[in-house]
């Protein structure tokens, strides 16, 4: 597996925090967090810096992975992503190694905001990673 480095750490905010949390990273650190927005099909709202190297995200309505994490309390740290090179290569890596994958995502088949962002994401298994969420991911050209 070609792995390109660490892209990004997705910090997990409350919704109605959200644009109050875009405001102030953006302010204090420059990241160009951009107005954040609804992940199609999803529950989650979210804005990413990818030269900033953060995300955040929102659980929409209390719902999803995102808002289970909100429930032990503010601060949470959602997935950790490593850049990969290559999407099939990566995923038959994974098989060889036996490591699961348990969702995967494409955002140029989302909403036009997902799309904007061209991303391909292969999120693992918890349980294979002693807690963390990872998620290896391709920029698409």
């Amino acid at each position: 597996m070609d792995h390109l480095g660490f892209n990004r750490v997705e910090l997990v905010v409350r919704e109605d925090e959200i644009e109050k949390a875009v405001e102030q990273f953006n302010e204090v650190f420059g990241l160009g967090l951009p107005k954040p927005h609804p992940i199609q099909g999803m529950p989650v709202l979210s804005a990413t810096a990818f030269d900033g190297f953060i995300e955040l995200v929102a659980p929409v309505d209390g719902k999803g992975s995102f808002a289970a994490k909100l429930e032990r309390g503010p601060g949470q740290i959602g997935p950790l992503v490593w850049q990969i090179a290559d999407i099939d290569e990566t995923r038959a890596w994974l098989a060889e190694h036996d490591y699961n994958i348990v969702y995967e995502y494409d955002s140029r088949k989302g909403n036009a905001d997902e799309q904007s962002a061209a991303v391909h994401q292969l999120i693992l298994d918890p349980a294979q990673w002693f807690g963390f969420n990872v998620t290896l991911m391709r920029r698409c050209p």
